[in-house]
């Protein structure tokens, strides 16, 4: 090669490398700015809620039956890192309370499944649901419809600061759920 075509090989590809590293640290940086931690998401999630919702605006809240259909389990054992309940009736899966949608997809152990972060802190996983009625990363309401199922079996996950609850914990807070 000539000596002009290595100086525009070397200039190009001094071009590309630099703007790929610089590139990645770009967007790396900007994606760690927005986003660390489920604490984040509902701290976004909290302070869009405040922009978009006067304080004093009242919200009518009705009862739901979706504690007590979940509270209607017949048989329960452990799978994976959660459990799973079996249910005779069809059932609607609402939002338990206020929160963010932070998954919904199939998962190799659990099906069709549906994560929620609750403004209090708790993450429920749901599996083997039959339909999803919320997309990722959507904001819910207590009561919001989030999913269907069948009757059979429902995987079910709860998260409470950072800890999964074991069997006893978990059909201890199904139980003391208000209808």
């Amino acid at each position: 090669m000539k000596k002009w075509q290595w100086l525009i090989a070397i200039a190009l590809f001094l071009g590309i490398a630099g703007a790929n590293y610089f590139g990645d640290l770009t967007l790396k940086r900007a994606i760690n700015k927005i986003v660390y931690s489920s604490d984040d998401l509902l701290y976004m999630r909290k302070l869009v809620v405040a922009i978009t919702q006067p304080k004093d605006q009242q919200i009518t809240v009705t009862a739901h039956s979706s504690v007590e259909q979940l509270q209607m389990f017949e048989t329960i054992e452990r799978f994976n890192d959660g459990y799973l309940l079996t249910y005779k009736e069809p059932f609607v899966l609402n939002a338990l309370y206020d929160g963010l949608i932070i998954f919904t997809g199939h998962t190799q152990y659990n099906g069709k499944s549906i994560s929620v972060i609750y403004d209090n802190g708790m993450t429920m996983t749901f599996g083997f649901v039959d339909d999803f009625y919320v997309l990722p990363y959507t904001s819910v309401s207590k009561g919001t419809v989030m999913a269907t199922k069948k009757s059979g079996e429902l995987y079910i996950q709860i998260e409470k600061d950072g800890v999964i609850l074991d069997m006893e914990q978990t059909t201890q807070w199904l139980k003391d759920r208000e209808i």
